[in-house]
């Protein structure tokens, strides 16, 4: 009896060790084209994608992470087959207009579709809830509140949101780095609004669709405020002709805004909504 148990110990003690030491495996898709990269790359910042990479590496350094585009069509065949050996699928934020409805926007609409047929655990950043929401029945349009400019003030959680997991250790009510003109109008069904602030109603959602729960933020806890003034200095001269700013010293005076915010926010503090997703799936 006594060597049956000690075996029994011996056995329990090595499945628990091969499901701690198990590899978390991540799937990141890219939401910009090659050619919007390049711009961004012009104005000193990496990929959304690598970005995503650099933090999610910081917070769980033993895991697998690939990345995908849904513009490369035979990456995506190979992804497409091999989607069941990832823990969690993130889709990062872009460039691209959810309803100009071009045919690279319809690439990333099905791409998500087909994440949804697998049993899947999704974060969801700024495009990526757009995305989500269109390929779940929902609708997004031109945000008539205005758009975020690489910052967004004043996120109140929902009573929902304050219990959920997303944002468990995060304040009621928080600033941010955002930039988005669209938002979500008309959610998927059965979603859960966790949060909202005074230009976008739906700053957060979850839903289930298919076999997959998304965890969507209509903002970016995953990019630092520096990345952001690179890409409004590099963007001023549009943000003008679009009258977001009437002149280059609007600009300025909004980059000093967002510099104020950057010595007030905390990595760590920025970054909690993907640290508790990553803790999410790794159960």
């Amino acid at each position: 009896i006594f060597l049956d148990a000690q075996y029994l110990c011996v056995v329990e003690l090595k499945i628990s060790y091969n499901h701690v030491m198990k590899k978390l495996k991540i799937l990141i898709v890219e939401g910009n084209t090659n050619q919007e990269n390049s711009n961004f790359d012009a104005a000193g910042c990496i990929p959304q994608s690598d970005n995503f990479k650099i933090h999610v590496k910081k917070i769980i350094p033993n895991c697998d992470v690939d990345i995908v585009s849904p513009s490369d069509d035979d990456s995506i065949v190979k992804i497409v087959s091999s989607l069941e050996k990832y823990n969690g699928i993130i889709l990062t934020g872009s460039t691209l207009r959810i309803n100009d409805n071009s045919d690279e926007i319809k690439k990333h609409i099905e791409f998500a579709k087909k994440c949804f047929d697998s049993e899947k655990k999704i974060f969801a950043a700024c495009w990526g809830l757009q995305i989500t929401v269109t390929a779940a029945g929902g609708r997004c349009r031109i945000s008539p509140n205005g758009a975020h400019v690489g910052i967004a003030q004043d996120i109140v959680l929902t009573d929902e949101g304050k219990k959920h997991k997303l944002y468990s250790s995060k304040l009621h009510k928080f600033t941010t780095p955002a930039f988005n003109h669209d938002e979500v109008q008309i959610p998927p069904k059965n979603s859960i609004l966790l949060a909202s602030d005074k230009i976008n109603k739906f700053m957060a959602l979850q839903f289930h669709v298919g076999k997959a729960e998304v965890w969507g933020l209509q903002y970016h806890p995953e990019i630092p405020y520096d990345y952001m003034i690179k890409l409004i200095k590099h963007r001023s001269e549009g943000l003008i002709e679009k009258k977001i700013f009437n002149n280059i010293n609007e600009v300025n005076s909004h980059i000093e805004k967002i510099k104020k915010a950057n010595i007030e926010l905390k990595d760590d503090i920025r970054t909690i909504e993907l640290k508790n997703w990553i803790n999410y799936i790794k159960k």
